[in-house]
């Protein structure tokens, strides 16, 4: 009997020692890490959305750069047939050497491009056939692609840079590697005008 009750009194003292939780208490803490959750997949998500629109972007400012250099390659192209046809010549440019390299390419395109323009403007209002253009584009005395490389004039096709059609001058774009001789993504006038010279060639 006496140990029955020395068990009972034990058992009485070990409950009263144990700490006594607060529902309450709980409650909040399933709240706080629920609250936890709910910020991390928030914070995902809007990494995911930020990584989407600066793609986006990127996409949607390298199609920008392509349209306007495609725009100026084919109103440069409209200028020189304006200028041939009012000095029954090209303007006057240095043969490009047969099998350049690409330092080359960079210094030709330079130098020729400041002397096509010089060309152009003695004959034409250059301003006007280029349109409005950003300075960096056009300053007066060179024109330059969206990536900021010389616009090249080629007086016929080169088997370095690119075909053109016929016999017909035409402009090339470096394109976003500002590099000449990787021709995959430079831009050339004929593409945009180029179908319509063709046409034109046949019907004469």
């Amino acid at each position: 009997m006496r140990d029955e009750r020395l068990i009972d009194g034990f058992s009485a003292t070990t409950r009263a020692s144990r700490p006594r939780t607060n529902p309450q208490s709980e409650t909040r803490n399933r709240e706080a890490a629920f609250t936890l959750t709910e910020m991390f997949t928030t914070v995902a998500i809007l990494v995911i959305v930020l990584g989407l629109m600066v793609s986006l972007a990127r996409d949607v400012r390298a199609r920008s750069a392509q349209g306007l250099t495609r725009d100026l390659l084919a109103r440069l192209d409209a200028a020189v047939a304006l200028y041939q046809a009012r000095t029954m010549a090209l303007p006057a440019v240095p043969m490009l050497e047969p099998m350049p390299d690409e330092a080359a390419m960079q210094r030709y395109a330079a130098t020729t491009n400041v002397q096509v323009v010089r060309a152009l403007r003695g004959e034409l209002d250059l301003s006007a056939v280029l349109g409005e253009l950003p300075v960096f584009i056009y300053d007066q005395r060179t024109v330059r692609d969206s990536w900021g490389s010389p616009v090249l004039f080629l007086p016929k096709h080169h088997p370095a840079i690119g075909l053109g059609v016929g016999d017909r001058p035409f402009f090339v774009s470096a394109g976003p590697d500002r590099r000449y001789l990787t021709r995959d993504d430079n831009l050339y006038s004929y593409e945009t005008a180029g179908v319509e010279m063709g046409t034109t060639d046949e019907q004469r």
